[in-house]
Formats: C-alpha cells, structure tokens, sequence
C-alpha cells in the first residue's frame, strides 16, 4: 500500500450523532411491498434479476414522470401515510431529503436517446437531480437535500447525514430516500456482476425520521486503493474500530456490493470477543438495502446496536444504528 493510502485508512475516524426516529417507512421492491417482504425473500435465489412493478399515479404531476420518479414518490406516501402524517405536513422549508441511489438516471438516459417518442419536455429527467426534484415539487419540500451516489455506502451516508442535520435543528424531519431501477440497462449492469450478489432487486424504500432519544450511532468510510488484501483488510479494519471501538453489535447487516470485502469483514468480526449475528440482503438492493435492512429490523423489533455495512467499488463504509428504532 502505498504511503499516502496508508495514512489516510490509519486516520479514519467515526463521527457520531444523536441517533434519530424512524417514524414512517415505505417500501417497494421486487420482493413485495414493506418490510414483511424482505423477510419472506430470505433463503431464495429466484432470477437474476427481480423488477418492481410500475405504482400508477394520478395527476398532471406524474403524466410524464419517469419510472424512477414515481417509485420514490409513492415510497414517500407510504412512509408518511405509515408515519400518521398527512402529505401536506412535509411542505416547507423544516423538511429535508437526501437521496441515495446507484443505478442514478442510468434508465431515464437511455429512454431519452433512443426513444423515437422521446422530445425536450423529458430532457429534465435525464439530470441526476430529476427523482429527488420530483418529489420536492410533489410534496412542496423546500428543505435542505443532497443527492449521493454509489449504492449502499452512499445510503449509510445519507442516514449520516440526516441525523447531522436533525442533531444540529436545520429540519423537524428528513426523508432518506433510494431508488433503483434495472430493467432498462440491465446490458449495462450484467456486465459489472462482480459488484453484486444475484439476484439484482429493482426497488424505492424511503424513511422518514425525527429527532430520537438522544442514543448515539456512529459512521465511518474509507477508499481503498484496490480491493485486493492487504487493501481491504487494512480498510475493513480500520472502519470498523472507529466504528465498534472495543464492542461488538448485536448484528451486522451486510447490506450492498460485498466484492473484495467480504472475506476481510468476516475476519475482522470474527476476531472480536464475541461473534455476531450476521444476515445479509437475499440479493442485491444498491442503495436500497440499508434502508430495507434498518426498516425490517424496526418491524421486528431486534435488538440492536445493528451494524450496517455496504461496499461499492472499492468504497467501504459502516454505520452502528443503535435501539431502539422507533
């Protein structure tokens, strides 16, 4: 490795934040709808690649929204219907959004330069902006939002985020938000397997959260130069401690795109005093999967702290969620 990586993975450090409330969720996904879905999915290994159904949306609003966009617009609703809030409750300047994704505006692209129906009035949705920019016009969201991209680091990093946020009293509530559509580039994302376990699942899943009960979760990241040990092994470490510090969570989640990862997290959890629990996604939800993960486990009450991880590329990241979730 060489000198600047070395520094650079021996300076990471964690940064912590009042954990925040989940207050409403809303799934979509090509397992089913909700956290009940994935749950049901786990121990199969159907098709390589399992769509989500088109929800049908009303008004002027969505006639030529992308598929994208109303994905994530009905993953909101059904956060905040779950939530017991109306849809007028998000409007204004004290809700933020992020919005995380991998597969970004990969779909509405394509759609755009190939479709003979395609004209300007679409050329809005082909910016990386569209799905999130969608949603705050649906919704009337004039908060602060930030779009990431990278699958599932880019999720756990969104959640950093929102609690920074709520923490810090910019918003009352933050809605974090992941989208990811395949069917249409799926040449493109067959041809970049090794990124992902099969099967690849299609999905929205949004969570709305307020500030929590003041309990602290922790996040840290960290590039490695290649995925290959001792890189990875040096990376995963060194995330984890400034994540875990002496203890070790009740569950590790190991959420999106393991490649180049997996053995070295195995054996850096394997070396602490006590094993834990570990489950992982039936298949490949990008930067859905934290969000499926964290959403099934408020459903069921687990005990925690969870520790989710995700890697994507060569970015290895950690987030520490502690109990309780709701």
């Amino acid at each position: 490795m060489n000198r600047v990586a070395s520094s650079a993975i021996a300076g990471v450090r964690a940064a912590h934040a009042p954990a925040p409330r989940i207050a409403g969720v809303g799934l979509l996904t090509g397992w089913g709808e909700g956290p009940a879905a994935l749950a049901r999915a786990r121990g199969n290994t159907p098709a390589s690649l399992l769509a989500v159904p088109t929800p049908a949306l009303g008004g002027e609003r969505f006639r030529r929204a992308t598929r994208e966009c109303l994905l994530a617009a009905a993953a909101v609703r059904a956060a905040t219907a779950e939530a017991g809030l109306d849809e007028t409750a998000l409007a204004g300047e004290r809700t933020g959004m992020l919005y995380a994704s991998a597969t970004a505006y990969a779909a509405a692209n394509r759609a755009f330069l190939e479709d003979e129906a395609s004209t300007t009035l679409h050329f809005p949705y082909t910016a990386p902006s569209a799905v999130p920019g969608e949603v705050t016009i649906a919704f009337g969201i004039r908060g602060p939002y930030l779009n990431l991209m990278g699958g599932g680091p880019a999720a756990l990093q969104a959640l950093w985020y929102a609690a920074r946020w709520l923490a810090a009293g910019q918003v009352d509530r933050v809605l974090v938000l992941a989208v990811e559509t395949v069917h249409e580039v799926w040449d493109l994302f067959g041809r970049a397997r090794r990124l992902y376990r099969r099967p690849l699942v299609e999905g929205a899943a949004c969570l709305l959260l307020e500030p929590g009960d003041g309990a602290s979760l922790a996040w840290a990241s960290a590039t490695a130069p290649r995925t290959a040990r001792p890189h990875a092994d040096r990376v995963v470490g060194a995330v984890l401690d400034a994540v875990l510090g002496d203890g070790t969570p009740a569950t590790v989640a190991r959420c999106s795109g393991t490649h180049g990862f997996g053995r070295a997290e195995a054996a850096a959890l394997a070396g602490r005093r006590r094993s834990p629990a570990v489950v992982s996604g039936p298949g490949e939800a990008m930067a859905c999967g934290p969000l499926l993960e964290l959403a099934e486990a408020r459903s069921r009450r687990a005990p925690g702290p969870w520790l989710l991880t995700a890697a994507w590329r060569n970015d290895y990241s950690a987030l520490c969620w502690p109990t309780p979730m709701a």
